[in-house]
């Protein structure tokens, strides 16, 4: 599970090991709604969270956090970068497929045991509405789709589900013409930006449907960087090896917090609707043991006790390209078990007749940070598939001339070879 690095530009080769980790909420916790009279200029009025959206995002962030400690120990040395909200999201619309023990063990997995399917359909679409309309100054873009195996009977009830309320694209393609990887990789490159140009390398004869969700977003600072300012300087890695790195620098007021355990600066995007939040733990050789400990709790404690002041920024120059490829396997290690396994797994609200379960989860993203602003990515794709009813039955049938050959089995020494043709 090794991210794919690209350095930045003019940034040393090495560049790629960068090993600083930072705790970006950039699309679930960077949004201050308490002021709900603000109008946020030609965006939509800041607005309190309706009490099953405060409940939607406390179960994403809760979850944020468990995959944060799951990262910590099996990308301990490297960097990465995930969307939790991609991944929370997808299963979102998964779990309007899913029914008895599958459906709980999800829905309480992302902590959304305190609601109805109708009030966690809800508080997404009103989340989606929300955060992609909040802030002018910012593009926030949140995209759904479904894509299912043509001849696949999918009941009308869940493609209208998530249709309505995650608004849902929904194709069906014929899985067996090679032109439908291109078709869905497309659509994930078009939905952002080109940052992600492919997720799918092949579709196999089992699989009967993706359930994708991207997210984009890029904004300028809302005090930017002078590149002038940018030079190259050493930054330790978490093996304690130095490396050369564009470091940008910027004295301004922003948000800062510190105590013995944490440094932390909220640097706005636009007009202030998104952070970019970095956590620098006080002893630079803890990173690993502090993250894997940081709970939402103490999330939400250290950023209410966030104040304006004076700082000097230092911040690498950089770009992550992380491809989670065991996401699957960290998603059943964390509890989430039910519906990966074909024969138990209950998709009954997807089709009441075939045996479904998701048999594989992708996850990658991407993020670039330069004297400007910010530019991510991020895509989840659900594959599901039906269980297999077992081994073709192969059959020969000798009803027409055929070889036949005598031989020893030890040393496959041919004694006598023939040809029988009737």
């Amino acid at each position: 599970m090794r991210p794919k690095h690209h350095p930045a530009a003019n940034g040393s080769p090495r560049y790629h090991r960068l090993s600083l980790i930072v705790i970006l909420f950039l699309f679930i916790t960077g949004c201050d709604v308490a002021d709900a009279d603000k109008d946020n200029k030609d965006g939509i009025p800041m607005r309190e969270l309706s009490a099953q959206e405060k409940l939607l995002v406390e179960g994403s962030n809760e979850f944020t956090f468990e995959l944060l400690h799951k990262l910590s120990q099996t990308a301990s040395d490297e960097s990465f970068f995930a969307s939790p909200l991609s991944i929370s999201m997808a299963f979102g619309m998964a779990l309007n497929g899913a029914d008895g023990e599958t459906y709980d063990q999800m829905r309480d997995f992302f902590s959304h045991d305190g609601l109805s399917n109708e009030e966690i359909n809800t508080a997404f679409r009103d989340l989606i509405d929300l955060l992609t309309r909040l802030d002018p100054q910012a593009r926030m873009e949140i995209a759904n789709s479904i894509w299912y195996r043509r001849g696949f009977e999918v009941l009308e009830e869940f493609l209208q589900t998530n249709a309505d309320y995650f608004d849902a694209e929904i194709a069906d393609l014929d899985f067996g013409d090679p032109a439908a990887v291109d078709i869905i990789n497309g659509w994930i490159n078009d939905k952002t930006n080109g940052l992600i140009e492919e997720m799918i390398d092949e579709i196999g004869p089992d699989v009967v449907m993706y359930l994708i969700n991207a997210i984009y977003f890029k904004a300028d600072w809302t005090v930017q960087f002078d590149s002038e300012d940018t030079r190259d300087e050493k930054f330790t890695t978490g093996t304690g090896e130095q490396i050369d790195v564009p470091m940008m620098r910027v004295r301004e007021a922003f948000g800062y917090f510190g105590n013995e355990d944490w440094q932390v600066v909220d640097l706005p995007y636009g007009d202030g609707a998104f952070s970019f939040t970095a956590f620098l733990p006080a002893d630079r050789h803890n990173l690993g043991e502090f993250a894997g400990t940081l709970t939402r709790q103490e999330f939400d404690a250290i950023t209410s006790q966030i104040v304006e002041d004076t700082v000097n920024v230092y911040l690498p120059r950089f770009e992550i390209d992380y491809d989670y490829g065991d996401i699957m396997d960290d998603l059943q290690d964390m509890g989430l078990t039910l519906p990966f396994d074909g024969g138990i797994a209950d998709f009954s609200r997807i089709n009441p007749v075939e045996d479904l379960f998701i048999s594989d989860v992708m996850h990658r993203a991407v993020i670039k940070v330069d004297e400007e602003g910010s530019e991510a990515a991020a895509v989840t794709v659900i594959e599901i598939s039906r269980t297999s009813v077992g081994p073709v039955e192969l059959t020969i049938r000798l009803d027409r001339p055929f070889l036949f050959f005598i031989r020893e089995n030890n040393s496959n020494t041919i004694l006598f070879m023939g040809k029988y043709a009737g």
